[in-house]
Formats: C-alpha cells, sequence, structure tokens
C-alpha cells in the first residue's frame, strides 16, 4: 500500500457534538438521519416530525405579525376607495419577488396597482426622498406607497411621505434602532415587538406573503382561521414560489416556517401559474429537474439578481408582475444574458481585489478584517465579489466603489459567521453617511475621505470578536460513516431533510482509511476537476472532488486518504447510484481537530 505524503490542510474538519448513539427521536427512524437530525437542534419527537414532514399548518398566524393587520385594512380601504397603490421594492430577489407577491394579490381584489424599484447606481438602496416627492404626485388621487423589503430606516423620506398627505406602509425584515424608527402609517415588521411573533428570520417576501394573508382575509370578511375563497387560497398557494425564491436568495435559516414556506414553494416553482417565471425557468434550462433550493441559489437567483446589479432591476419586477407571452420569453432571455455580464464582471474584480489584498498584507492574522475601494469598480457587483473575499480569506470584507467627481464611497459588506458585521459597522458610524443590514451582510456609504478611518476602526472591532485561529476555512462533520452506509437507499433518505440551506445545511459526512483503486484521473475543462474510485474493505464507490484537479498527482493507486463529502445520487441512462462530491480530502489517519 503506498502512502500519501502528509501535506498541510488550510481547513479544519470539526465533528458535531450530537452523541453518536442517541435514543431514536422517532420509532424506525435511521440512526444516520436520527443523529443528522439532533446535529440540527432537533431533540424531540415533535420537532423531528415537523422537521421531516412540513405543513402548512406551521405557518403562522399573519394577524402576529406587528402591523400587518393595520396595514392589511388600509390596502383594503384603498381598494374599495379606488386608491392608487403603488409598491415600492428593493432590487434583489427578495425584493423584486416580495414586489410581485403583494402586486398579484392586489390586482386579484381588483386594486389600482403598480411597481416602482429604485435604480441601484442612481438612487441607492431603499426608501429615497426625491422618489417619494415624485410618486406622491404621480396619480390622481394620491397613492398609498407600500414598500417591501426596505424602509424600516428611513426616517426622512416617511417624514416627507407623512408632509405631502402620502400614507405610507413600511414592510421589511432588516436591522433597526428601536429608538429611532420611520413615522409611517404602518410599521411592518417580525421584529417590532419582542417575543410577539415567533419567526424573527423572514425574509422580505415572507413578510410581503404574511401582508397578503392577511389582506385576502380582510378583503374577502372571512375569519381568521377559515377558509379563504378557492381564487385567493389558490394564488396564495402559487405564491409561495416567490416566498421560496425569496428566502433562499436572502439566505435565511430554512428552519421552522422558513422551511415550510420554502417545502411548499419549491413545490409550486414548476407548476408556477406566473408566465413570466415559467419563462425563466425554460431559459435557464430547469424545466427537466426538480427544482430545489441549488436552483434558486446558482440559478434562478442570480438571474433575477443580475440586471438589479448590472442596471435597473424593473425588468425583474416586470417579469414577474406583467409579463406575458413573448415579453416575458424577453425578459427572461435577457435576464440570462445579463447575468453572463455580471460573471465577467465579478471575476474580473475578484481577482484585482484578491491582488490588493496580497499586495497591502491584509490577509495577515493581525487584520482580521478588509476594507478595499476603488473607482473602477461596477457597484452592482461588489456585494458578490465581498461574499468570495470571505471564502478565500475567512474574515470580514468591505467593498467601496469611490465616486470621483463626488469623492464618495458606497458598497457593500459581507461576513462570518462568528462576526456580528451590523454590530461591528455601527460601532464605526462616525465615520458613515449611510448603513443598513443585518448580522450577515450591510451597504453602506461614506466620504472617501474616511476610508482608512473605517478600516482602522473596523479592524479593531473585528479583531476583538475573531481570534487568529479562526482565521481558516472551517468544515463542519455531520457525521463519521463507513462505505456500508454509502447506498442510494441510505442517500435517498438523507434527501428528505431537505431543503437545505442556511441553518440546515446538505449534511457533510466522513469517510476515514479510503483507499484509491487507481490513480485520481482529472476531469472536465482544463482537468479542473478529480474523479476517484474508493475501496473500504470489499465495496467501492465513485468520488467527484470539485475543483480540485490541481491534486491527481498527489493522489496515485494504493494512497489512503480521508473525505469529507455530500452525499449525492447519480442518475445517468437509467441506472443510479451512489456518489460521494468531495469537499476536502487529506491523508488517512490525521486526527480531526
Amino acid at each position: 500500500m503506498m502512502p500519501l505524503a502528509r501535506t498541510p490542510t488550510a481547513t479544519r474538519w470539526h465533528t458535531t457534538d450530537a452523541p453518536t448513539d442517541p435514543a431514536p427521536l422517532l420509532p424506525g427512524l435511521h440512526p444516520l438521519i436520527n443523529r443528522l437530525l439532533r446535529a440540527r437542534g432537533v431533540s424531540d419527537a415533535e420537532q423531528a416530525q415537523r422537521f421531516l414532514t412540513p405543513k402548512l399548518t406551521h405557518l403562522h398566524d399573519p394577524a402576529t405579525l406587528p402591523g400587518c393587520v393595520q396595514a392589511a385594512q388600509r390596502l383594503k380601504q384603498a381598494v374599495d376607495n379606488h386608491q392608487p397603490i403603488i409598491i415600492y421594492g428593493d432590487y434583489d430577489v427578495d425584493g423584486v419577488t416580495a414586489s410581485a407577491i403583494l402586486y398579484h394579490t392586489l390586482k386579484q381584489a381588483g386594486a389600482g396597482v403598480s411597481t416602482y424599484v429604485p435604480h441601484r447606481l442612481e438612487e441607492g438602496y431603499g426608501l429615497n426622498a426625491e422618489a417619494i416627492k415624485s410618486l406622491a404626485n404621480s396619480t390622481d388621487p394620491k397613492p398609498l406607497i407600500l414598500s417591501v423589503d426596505c424602509g424600516i430606516t428611513a426616517t426622512e423620506p416617511a417624514a416627507i411621505a407623512k408632509d405631502l398627505g402620502i400614507d405610507l406602509i413600511i414592510t421589511d425584515h432588516h436591522e433597526f434602532d428601536p429608538r429611532n424608527l420611520p413615522d409611517a402609517f404602518a410599521l411592518v415588521h417580525p421584529g417590532l415587538e419582542e417575543d410577539q411573533y415567533p419567526n424573527r428570520d423572514l425574509c422580505g417576501a415572507g413578510v410581503a406573503y404574511k401582508l397578503a394573508w392577511q389582506f385576502a382575509l380582510e378583503y374577502t370578511g372571512c375569519q381568521q382561521g377559515g377558509k379563504l375563497p378557492d381564487a385567493y387560497r389558490k394564488l396564495l398557494l402559487d405564491l409561495l414560489a416567490f416566498a421560496a425564491l425569496g428566502t433562499v436568495a436572502d439566505v435565511m435559516p430554512l428552519v421552522g416556517e422558513n422551511r415550510a414556506i420554502t417545502d411548499f414553494g419549491l413545490q409550486r416553482i414548476s407548476h408556477t401559474q406566473c408566465e413570466g417565471l415559467n419563462a425563466l425557468i425554460d431559459a435557464s434550462n430547469l424545466r427537466s429537474e426538480k427544482i430545489d433550493s441549488y436552483h434558486i441559489g446558482f440559478v434562478l437567483g442570480p438571474r433575477l439578481n443580475a440586471c438589479g446589479r448590472m442596471g435597473h432591476a424593473k425588468e425583474a419586477v416586470e417579469l414577474l408582475t406583467t409579463a406575458t407571452g413573448e415579453r416575458a420569453k424577453e425578459l427572461a432571455q435577457y435576464l440570462h444574458d445579463v447575468n453572463d455580464e455580471r460573471k465577467a464582471t465579478e471575476r474580473e474584480i475578484v481577482e484585482q481585489a484578491t491582488q490588493m489584498v496580497l499586495d497591502a498584507g491584509y490577509d495577515q492574522p493581525g487584520t482580521r478584517a478588509i476594507v478595499l475601494a476603488h473607482e473602477d469598480w461596477h457597484p452592482g457587483v461588489v456585494g458578490i465579489v465581498a461574499s468570495r473575499l470571505v471564502e478565500k480569506f475567512c474574515r470580514p470584507v468591505v467593498l467601496l466603489c469611490i465616486d470621483a467627481s463626488t469623492q464618495t464611497a458606497k458598497g457593500s459588506a459581507r461576513s462570518v459567521d462568528s462576526v456580528n458585521l451590523h454590530d461591528a459597522i455601527h460601532a464605526c458610524n462616525q465615520h458613515l453617511t449611510k448603513f443598513g443590514g443585518h448580522a450577515m451582510a450591510a451597504g453602506l456609504s461614506l466620504p472617501a475621505q474616511y476610508i482608512d478611518a473605517l478600516r482602522a476602526d473596523l479592524v479593531i472591532q473585528v479583531n476583538a470578536l475573531l481570534s487568529p485561529d479562526e482565521l481558516v476555512q472551517h468544515i463542519r462533520v455531520d457525521a463519521d460513516v463507513t462505505l456500508a452506509d454509502c447506498t442510494t437507499d441510505v442517500f435517498g433518505l438523507i434527501k428528505s431533510l431537505a431543503p437545505f440551506g442556511r441553518g440546515n445545511p446538505k449534511p457533510r459526512l466522513m469517510l476515514q482509511g479510503l483507499t484509491l483503486d487507481r490513480p485520481a484521473q482529472q476531469m472536465g475543462g482544463g482537468g479542473k476537476h478529480l474523479s476517484m474510485q474508493l475501496r473500504q474493505g470489499n465495496r467501492t464507490i465513485r468520488a467527484v472532488a470539485w475543483s480540485m484537479g490541481d491534486r491527481a498527482q498527489t493522489l496515485p493507486a494504493g494512497a489512503v486518504i480521508d473525505v469529507v463529502f455530500q452525499p449525492s445520487i447519480n442518475e445517468w441512462r437509467g441506472n443510479t447510484t451512489a456518489e460521494l462530491h468531495v469537499m476536502d480530502l487529506r491523508p488517512a489517519r490525521h486526527d480531526a481537530e
């Protein structure tokens, strides 16, 4: 048996603390599924049943969402009085889908409703004063303005709306200062009243869905808990597809109510009545796929985001609201093409920003937060690039675009799990002109002259929260298994834990002491990936290691390795086989950290 040369790894493997042989949560539950559930914090039979079989009855009563009843009654009044309603949405997937949810619901009631989405580059994020002034005089009578996925910090625009005699309803889910809330007709937000609403992690589309539900109850005169008329019931079921898109794309935890929203929403996506969403599915070549959270996060979501990042999100809103027939197909193809442009721009900035980090030494342990700025970066892409740098350097990243004409900087920030980015940046707010977001992501703007000061202060804040030892990639291992566990039957059971995402990651399992039956083979364009045939005892299995093709020469036949992998079922020409998707590998008998 040929030994494998030991090489240092920059990745730490951590096994979860779930007991290895716990009592079964449910009768007949497979031991591995039992362990995986416990690793996700499921501790009793009732929780296990809810996790494995999500139901629509797991959705919380919309009337318990702070501000929801008041907002729904005002919307009903506007519909009854033929008052125009303008939905003012954010330009990301969450905002676009939130706009679509309320648009279709209000249209069902015969409302005079239109949408408005700010231009990312010209107007920036959220409610802005000039847009409020313009919209206030855009209809006769004056409109009711309804924000989605934004507005909870918009005190000045809210004051302007009030001065102009405009009723403003704000629906949002982002962080806020309870001492400085906007003076609006109604504020709908899951975190406004402590402990009133059980799910603080609703996304903007989730909040919009709850308001749509409550509006349907108010408008139809249906008693709380009663059965809605068929037209509204079918519509709300269909709109779960949009709520799922927003929930997954905004990286909300897929547990509890969010799990039920996403599970049922994913079931609806392929059967949606929305022509625009159907056109996007076709343009993305997903018609024959069983669409899951991966397809939202890496296929549909990026396309819906692309036009808002590279230009104006109004095309994405139109696609999910009014577009039909050839127009829907045209818009879907446009989003597909713009996404390709976005990816090319992103690659260029990632390469440039990475080199800037290395040149400045920001990858060193003493600098545990990265702040970079450049005049040539595309403002719509820096958020994605920040995420890429977080993955690469394992620390919070702020990327800023400098406007040379005004000497102002604005951009996006992304974080690691152990650093609450909102709190860390808020501690540096003396340098900022605008700031908003949540624990993992934020947007900010400031005078360019304060960039260095922001960097210095943010490094101090983050250094106190993140130790040098944490500046490495971490892989959480759910369970140590053997090849006897790696069958299509067991992997099929693991799929019952879907939908996967934040709060419920796709299981990561470890196999130790595997022998390569033959040398690892490069595969894919340019030999980017690896294909391996692994053996343990008298069992063998195929493993694929994505983006590890450069390690082929270090993996000869007879080498003995440990791997962390995600289980996969491969279907090819009528044959179904279990397969390992390797996330990391190392020489065998190396103690997990």
